[in-house]
């Protein structure tokens, strides 16, 4: 039997020992010391309040908050960092972090428009992506092989469910904390009592996260989208990005008149799902549908094989009941339209089912030759990888959590957070920088759908107008015919389709029409004669019968057949100019950059390394008289300056601050030693 013996040794806790979920966050203050970004940052975002913390105090609070993960609340998180609080902030060159109630405090006082102002240098400049943005391996590249930066604009929704509130004469008068931020709203899936919107911003290839702000309830659509489209054409003035080579990926919320003219009025180029159903009973629209050549989406195998079709550029008119925000109408639009369809039973979830199959169209503002149309369609639906960025957001940031029930505090917190996922991919980037070449491109393969029949689509007009009709009292004497709702035909005893060709006209004294349905020329080889369906012998002959009809439905339905043969007098509702431009001879390239694993590689720096810190503060100073004023400013109580408020909680000079790391040589090289010795001489040691 083995013997051990079990010595212990017990020491005090060491004091100075750094919590290891905010070591990320710790470094970070480091890092952002020493590059000059805090004193950048104080400088920036104010909060105007009488005394009390200032933003850079909020922004430092917050920021190392959402290192520590997305399961921590504020007051847990704060009881973990106070003892540490005057070290921490001593990182960044400030004398303490504030508590969770002067956080509540400031975040109520935070200035909405001052936010947004400075929001996009907050995400972009303060957090150093410009680099990973414009890497070669974060664009995508078109049929011609031009590198194009392509972004996606997606709100989403965060609901909040109401406790009951009691009332009564004795009780004081009842208010709600999220009035402030949250209205009721559409929430879809989601299920809450009032919502707000955070209108998100991002760039596809190197998943950066470019603009952000909220709306209470369902916001405003199209001064939402403007306002990050207007972000956006900041950044790309700021970038040097050419709008020629700029694309917005958006949902079909924004496919309409007012949503199709905010990205062309500002120049930028836009993929969305069209909102115009009238679309789908066009004449001209059907006949493109059936003799145009369908070639295949690029996909990723997991979902329906979809195909797609240019259908033209389409002059859409507005809506008379469409305004502009000032009153006045819009105009008519130009943009080219694509189709898209796969094979489809029952209801469409989006678009319509026509003849079984299910038909999406969608505005285009990018050229034929060098989108092809799969290839729209592919970037519409690869709008997918933002969704899996949100849930990646809700792992690692938690952002729908609530930080403050003011949407000013609430939108800042987002947006801290959001450009802590920015810093940890900038950061992991710069560890293993992309090559600074552009990827090798593939020569173009075009498959051809044929899958659907060479009569698809049938009109769906003329089948919602025929299934208006009575069939069971109009076939009662009819025994094995039946009419095909779906496809709007009649079939015979064989189960063989006859279509409606003619509605007579009724005479003036009835009430009723004949409607005739036929199969084709030598539909019916092979069948024989039969006293029960028709008596021609001959091989060409065509089954042929007819119904009655009232005259409320003939009419219509003359009209429309009218209009399917040509012969209808009045001007096509559309105008539509055919695309001839023959597509690139390269596929589309989509960015391989890794942005998940930039970060991954960042914080996994972190996993073993431990920081010491101790801050030593100068001799104190004599006390003043207690009832003397320093100054006139101080005896008459003036408002602080921004730049006082700032000094406030600074560190004072002559302190001293101490840091001692343990860790692996990457973490060492990433914070080296010039530039930890300008962290010392930034905070006074």
């Amino acid at each position: 039997m083995s013997r051990y013996s079990l010595n212990v040794t017990y020491q005090n806790e060491d004091a100075t020992r750094i919590p290891d979920q905010v070591r990320e966050g710790a470094a970070l203050f480091i890092d952002l010391t020493a590059r000059g970004l805090v004193g950048e940052l104080a400088s920036k975002f104010v909060i105007p309040r009488q005394g009390g913390y200032c933003g850079l105090d909020v922004v430092l609070f917050l920021l190392l908050y959402m290192t520590s993960g997305a399961d921590t609340g504020v007051r847990k998180f704060w009881a973990l960092v106070a003892p540490h609080s005057a070290a921490l902030a001593a990182l960044a060159g400030r004398k303490s972090l504030p508590s969770p109630a002067s956080l509540s405090r400031a975040l109520d006082a935070v200035d909405l428009d001052a936010l947004r102002r400075c929001a996009s240098w907050l995400l972009t400049v303060f957090t150093g992506v410009d680099t990973v943005i414009l890497s070669p391996a974060a664009m995508t590249y078109d049929a011609r092989g031009v590198g194009w930066h392509v972004f996606d604009f997606d709100p989403t929704v965060t609901t909040l469910r109401h406790r009951a509130l009691p009332v009564g004469d004795d009780l004081p008068a009842a208010r709600r904390r999220s009035e402030a931020l949250a209205r009721p709203g559409h929430a879809g899936r989601k299920r809450g009592d009032v919502q707000y919107r955070s209108c998100i911003l991002q760039h596809k290839g190197s998943s950066v996260w470019v603009h952000a702000h909220a709306s209470p309830g369902n916001g405003d659509v199209i001064g939402d989208l403007g306002r990050a489209l207007d972000a956006l054409l900041e950044t790309c003035l700021r970038l040097g990005i050419a709008l020629a080579q700029t694309l917005v990926r958006a949902d079909g919320e924004y496919g309409n008149i007012a949503g199709i003219w905010a990205f062309k009025e500002r120049g930028l180029h836009f993929v969305t799902r069209l909102n115009r159903p009238s679309l789908f009973d066009d004449p001209a629209v059907l006949e493109r549908l059936r003799t145009g050549t369908w070639h295949y989406v690029p996909d990723s195998c997991s979902g329906p094989r979809r195909s797609a079709i240019d259908l033209g550029v389409f002059t859409l008119p507005p809506s008379p009941s469409v305004k502009r925000p000032n009153g006045q109408p819009y105009a008519p639009v130009t943009v080219r339209v694509v189709a898209s369809r796969y094979p489809r039973d029952g209801k469409a979830n989006r678009g319509r089912v026509l003849d079984g199959w299910q038909v999406e169209l969608f505005a285009v503002d990018v050229d034929a030759e060098a989108w092809p149309a799969s290839d729209c369609v592919a970037q519409f639906f690869g709008r997918a990888s933002q969704e899996n960025r949100f849930a990646q957001e809700d792992r690692e940031l938690g952002l729908d959590r609530i930080v403050s029930y003011t949407l000013a505090g609430q939108e800042l917190a987002m947006l801290v957070g959001l450009s802590l996922w920015n810093l940890r991919l900038a950061r992991g980037a710069a560890l293993n920088p992309p090559p600074a070449v552009r990827p090798p491109l593939q020569p173009r393969e075009l498959c051809v759908d044929d899958r659907a029949l060479p009569s698809w689509p049938r009109d769906p007009v003329v089948a919602r107008l025929l299934g208006k009709l009575e069939w069971s009292n109009l076939l009662a004497t009819r025994p094995g015919w039946a009419f095909e709702a779906s496809a709007g035909v009649l079939c015979c005893p064989d189960g063989r389709p006859l279509t409606l060709t003619t509605v007579e006209r009724s005479a003036p004294d009835k009430d009723v029409a004949r409607a005739i349905f036929y199969r084709p020329s030598r539909g019916c080889e092979q069948c024989s004669a039969r006293p029960a369906c028709f008596q021609s012998a001959r091989p060409s002959a065509a089954k042929h019968t007819s119904v009655t009809v009232p005259n409320e439905l003939a009419e219509p339905l003359r009209q429309r057949l009218m209009r399917l043969r040509g012969e209808d007098p009045s001007p096509p509702r559309y105008v539509i100019e055919p695309i001839t431009a023959e597509a690139g001879r390269l596929s589309v390239a989509d960015p391989l950059f890794l942005p998940a694993r930039a970060r991954q590689d960042f914080q996994a720096l972190f996993h073993r390394t431990t920081l010491h810190v101790e801050v030593t503060r100068a001799p104190a100073t004599p006390a003043r008289p207690r009832l003397v004023a320093t100054d006139v400013a101080d005896r008459q109580r003036r408002r602080k300056t921004f730049a006082q408020n700032v000094a406030r909680y600074a560190l004072a000079e002559g302190d001293r601050v101490h840091l001692r790391v343990q860790a692996s040589d990457e973490v060492r090289r990433w914070l080296g030693e010039p530039r930890q010795q300008r962290v010392a001489e930034q905070t006074g040691t």
